[in-house]
């Protein structure tokens, strides 16, 4: 038995008398909605989450308007399924036109890292999402039917600061001059323009050094850069054994913290901040 539209429509709308399910279904499948991924963007980014939006296109080609029961969804990263669900999202999708269902997702870094070894180094990874959209068709219940879209996401991360180098650059009976060497790396797809960094720097638990700096200078995608920041020691505030212990020639116990206040070049990270805490044992150069 095969069936018109028009055929179809009058069917439906009087409780499809006169067929059986298998004709009805047989008769849809040749006016079944089509499901596609119209668009899919980055609606946030940044070193912590990625959120994405995916705009999903149902074409229903039938003279009267059909139902969306719900959804489910699978977002698969590197091969492996990461993020997982239903939503009961319901709308009326319109007769003989195109509807569109956003789907939105977020997505942790320190997750997907922790979850997915593999990444390590990584600019970007590759993903899959397959969703299915539950329809409401009468007598035959809920029909799914899937779409799946593929692509490639970005890995930002943040600059890694480390302490490089501290020398001794001159020392007298009442002062001392030090240089601390701090060691920047961009390991992003795009440059930083480093603004200001704010520090603090101990030594056996002393502060020797705090300040503000700026405009240190632009980091090219996956390069290292240096700052020097000088250090003068007075040792009538700081003890007069701070000059034998600068003479001694042991490893220095050192905490170094603060803040690094940047600018990517990914337009939608933008400016951010960056604190940082370290601590250790630095051999004094001279």
């Amino acid at each position: 038995m095969r069936l018109s539209i028009p055929l179809v429509s009058t069917l439906l709308l009087i409780g499809l008398s006169g067929c059986t399910p298998i004709e009805i279904k047989d008769a849809l499948e040749n006016q079944k909605p089509k499901v596609s991924v119209a668009d899919q963007r980055l609606t946030r980014l940044d070193f912590k989450r990625v959120n994405m939006a995916f705009g999903i296109q149902v074409d229903n080609p039938n003279p009267i308007a059909i139902q969306l029961a719900g959804l489910d969804y699978d977002l698969k990263l590197a091969d492996q399924s990461f993020v997982t669900g239903k939503q009961g999202k319901q709308m009326r999708l319109a007769a003989s036109a195109s509807s569109r269902i956003e789907l939105p997702l977020s997505i942790s870094f320190q997750e997907l890292y922790q979850g997915i070894a593999a990444l390590k180094g990584k600019q970007q990874i590759p993903y899959e999402l397959t969703t299915g959209l539950l329809i409401n068709v009468p007598l035959l219940g809920k029909l799914r039917y899937p779409v799946t879209t593929r692509g490639t996401l970005p890995l930002p991360r943040l600059p890694e600061l480390s302490l490089q180098n501290l020398s001794l650059e001159k020392l007298n009976f009442t002062s001392a001059t030090l240089t601390l060497k701090l060691a920047v790396h961009n390991p992003n797809a795009f440059s930083l323009a480093l603004n200001r960094l704010n520090y603090d720097f101990k030594v056996n638990g002393k502060r020797w050094a705090s300040g503000n700096t700026q405009a240190l200078g632009n980091l090219a995608q996956q390069q290292k850069s240096t700052i020097s920041l000088p250090i003068t020691l007075n040792f009538m505030e700081l003890g007069s054994g701070l000059y034998s212990l600068l003479q001694g020639g042991q490893p220095l116990n050192y905490s170094l913290s603060g803040k690094l206040d940047a600018r990517s070049g990914h337009k939608l990270i933008g400016s951010f901040d960056m604190p940082f805490d370290t601590s250790g044992r630095v051999a004094l150069s001279r």
